[in-house]
């Protein structure tokens, strides 16, 4: 990687381009940044720490002549005067995807896509096989609090990175992003369609993904969720291996006799227990090959025996012996290959979607040679991401939680795991979608996605520019569709009135939820306060 390069970053102040901005710092670079307006705090903080010089509003005057300059998504656009000003001076002009194809992507690129839980997932991976001296670049749409940064720079011939179906630079580049990351080993978690304001149809959406999993070589590895949306149809396109994973046992996952799925090795979660906020689990591989009769052969997986839910007698022998230490010698193995026990894990991590995050990690890491004992290790002391189901204060019973969680799937994953690990709380929620979850077409998406909440706020959404063609409801509008389902939903414009009827009903058993990837107009951080001072 060449050395004292000088690199501007347009549109600075998003998580991804700030950590790599830093990350490029460390490395040896002369890094400059801009953004379109003032940048508040947290990321005005985090730039400052790092000490990356940067300034608002765009200015072509203040780029001065760096080497190169790096675009964001949200930026490109022949009016903004920083890029009039590359293209007049010749300067070498990439997006954002462009970027990390060209400096963070390895020989060993591991990526991880889908429509959800990839920021998380990517997290695991970068921090599990960082554990297992792989020392992967890594990059991803969030910071994880084990790393403090969303991106990062080694020199191993690996990288971790969450690859995202959207455009990489719309409208100069309309190519996914992840299709500059050149995946050998492709973790994925679902195709379930999703930015119709870029997908017109379900059809170009999957298309995208097609083209992904093809791209795998035929020596690399496919790891996907079994029950993932539209998996089916999109690993159709694979020519490599293909390993799939669930967060439950093969058994309770029916209709899966698609000839897609057919001989496949399996990585499942049995024998949950949540303790609040820690979960144990265990983690066992279903080998297809060994349980099929020759008879059925060209049945597709799951096809387990009739018995296989109640454990043998030497089944229950190795459960005593070996879970507790995780260290199953490969003659254990042998002896259960119809149903091998991996180990006994221990997160920190709130929600079933994290255990079945962990399930998809922890099998592409196995495949990749990560020794067990290291693995749980690693689990036990992973952290998250910030703003992914965050517990941002817990005090005189209340906790505040900060969540990324801006569409309509996402916010009920959210909300069923708030509802497991805080049976007890009244809970509270304030939601503000981003784009895509305003789109009147993904109204019905909302049924019940709240359910169980004690009260539902609309705040006054952001201002995002209509793409043509889609129509956006305003959030009164979204407040009316969810009283049609929900009670106690209220849209409220004023933050302070909000804030105002959260103190009054902050009491002992308590949960205010934040759901969205904005910053809620600092009513966190106001919460927070009253909690610590009561």
């Amino acid at each position: 990687m060449p050395k004292n390069r000088s690199i501007h970053f347009i549109g600075i102040s998003g998580t991804a381009m700030a950590s790599l901005a830093r990350a490029f710092k460390i490395a040896g670079f002369k890094i400059t940044g801009s953004e379109a307006e003032h940048i508040f705090p947290p990321m005005s903080n985090y730039l400052v720490k790092n000490k990356i010089r940067y300034y608002a509003p765009f200015n072509a005057d203040k780029v001065g002549k760096p080497d190169e300059i790096v675009i964001g998504n949200a930026h490109y656009s022949a009016e903004n005067p920083e890029v009039a000003y590359a293209r007049k001076h010749n300067i070498e002009l990439e997006h954002f995807p462009r970027f990390i194809e060209k400096y963070l992507i390895k020989k060993n690129s591991v990526v991880v896509a889908g429509t959800y839980a990839k920021t998380t997932t990517t997290a695991m991976l970068a921090w599990v096989l960082d554990k297992s001296g792989k020392n992967p670049n890594y990059m991803l749409g969030g910071i994880p609090i084990n790393f403090q940064h969303g991106a990062g720079l080694a020199s191993s011939d690996w990288s971790v990175v969450e690859g995202d179906e959207y455009p990489a630079a719309s409208p100069w580049d309309f190519s996914p992003k992840f299709d500059f990351y050149h995946p050998k080993f492709l973790l994925l978690t679902s195709a379930e369609w999703d930015h119709m304001d870029i997908f017109k149809t379900k059809k170009s959406y999957l298309d995208a993904f097609k083209k992904l999993v093809a791209s795998v070589p035929k020596d690399g590895l496919i790891v996907a969720k079994i029950d993932g949306e539209n998996l089916r149809e999109v690993l159709k396109s694979a020519k490599c291996k293909i390993i799939l994973y669930a967060g439950c046992h093969p058994e309770l996952l029916k209709g899966m006799n698609d000839p897609v799925f057919s001989k496949k090795n399996f990585y499942y979660i049995d024998h949950i227990k949540i303790n609040g906020k820690i979960t144990e689990f265990v983690l066992k591989k279903y080998n297809h090959y060994s349980v099929i009769p020759r008879s059925s052969a060209t049945l597709a997986l799951p096809v387990i025996p009739a018995q296989a839910g109640i454990p043998s007698a030497k089944h229950r022998i190795l459960n005593q012996r070996k879970i507790a230490s995780g260290n199953l010698s490969q003659d254990d193995k042998s002896a259960l290959d119809e149903n091998i026990i991996i180990g006994k894990f221990t997160t920190q991590l709130l929600g079933k979607f994290n255990l079945e995050n962990w399930c998809g990690a922890l099998a592409l890491a196995l495949e990749l040679g990560a020794p067990v004992k290291i693995l749980q290790k690693a689990v036990a002391d992973f952290k998250g991401v910030k703003r992914r189901l965050e517990i941002r204060a817990q005090k005189n019973g209340v906790t505040i939680i900060d969540d990324f969680a801006h569409s309509p799937s996402k916010a009920k994953q959210s909300v069923m795991a708030l509802k497991i690990h805080f049976p007890k709380e009244k809970i509270y929620v304030i939601f503000e979608p981003n784009r895509g979850g305003r789109s009147i077409k993904c109204l019905k998406s909302y049924n019940n996605v709240f359910k169980g909440v004690n009260k539902i706020f609309i705040p006054k959404l952001s201002n995002y520019k209509p793409k043509p063609g889609v129509i956006d409801v305003s959030g009164a509008e979204l407040a009316q569709y969810l009283s049609q389902t929900h009670k106690n939903v209220s849209y409220e414009e004023n933050n302070e009135k909000i804030l105002a009827w959260l103190k009054t009903h902050a009491k002992k058993n308590t949960l205010i939820a934040f759901l969205g990837s904005r910053d809620f107009g600092g009513m966190i951080e106001k919460m927070i306060n009253k909690i610590k001072t009561k």
